[in-house]
């Protein structure tokens, strides 16, 4: 590998994640447009398979966490498994109040209980068949974080996950708030993550950072971490978009 700073790197490889098909999918796009056949019964059964794979988030953190030596770069990631269980701090609420949710919708408020108020919200119920798709996107998820060294355990949570949920989120948001009669309030996991998230995002970028000036091999390490997760992501809309065309 060539001599460059590793936030040069780092750089690389954030910007190969914000290109990737996982967050320019076609399933995102239908969804964000109501194109596909059934555009409202789509975004139910969206929210009923990806709990499969949110409400498990947790314990990728932690799986992560254990991956890494560095107290202060564990602490990042205890930062953000405080907040998944609604614990804000003051400055967050500040600036998330700005941008107009209101910090009762969410302060004290573990996400998957934000996560379940969407769910109810939207009509979304199980049925047998319900997370025949997420399962294995989280199964894989937690066997590869498992397996993993620090930097691709980081390269899969950080660069493949929280560094680019804003951009799997948006078209989402837009869904909801054109093809749905949800409220800002009932929606707000997705909005909140999609703010939060990317300071988190920004936080990894600096442990990765770290990582690669420890050791530079560390670099391949996370891109094959973070190439793993974004796979994964888009197997799970390459499947959802077949569902849906099929139904």
């Amino acid at each position: 590998m060539n001599a460059l700073p590793q936030h040069t790197h780092v750089a690389f490889l954030l910007g190969e994640a914000e290109s990737h098909r996982a967050l320019h999918h076609p399933y995102l796009t239908a969804l964000k447009d109501g194109t596909l056949p059934d555009p409202a019964g789509a975004l139910k059964r969206f929210a009923s398979e990806y709990a499969v794979y949110a409400k498990s988030f947790q314990n990728y953190l932690l799986i992560a966490m254990s991956k890494l030596e560095d107290q202060q770069h564990r602490s990042i990631l205890l930062e953000n498994l405080c907040e998944e269980s609604g614990m804000i701090e003051e400055e967050e609420l500040a600036e998330i109040a700005e941008l107009g949710i209101k910090p009762e919708w969410v302060q004290g408020v573990p996400h998957p209980e934000l996560y379940a108020r969407f769910r109810e919200a939207i009509g979304a119920f199980d049925t047998p068949e319900t997370g025949s798709i997420a399962r294995t996107w989280k199964e894989l998820f937690i066997a590869h974080l498992t397996q993993a060294n620090a930097a691709e355990a980081l390269g899969a949570l950080g660069l493949g996950t929280e560094s680019i949920v804003k951009f799997f989120y948006r078209p989402l948001i837009e869904a909801i708030r054109n093809h749905t009669d949800v409220s800002r309030k009932d929606a707000v996991f997705f909005e909140l993550h999609a703010e939060l998230d990317d300071e988190h995002g920004e936080l990894m970028l600096k442990v990765a950072e770290d990582l690669i000036a420890g050791n530079s091999d560390n670099y391949e390490a996370m891109k094959q971490g973070m190439r793993k997760a974004l796979g994964l992501r888009s197997l799970f809309c390459d499947q959802m978009l077949e569902m849906e065309m099929n139904r």
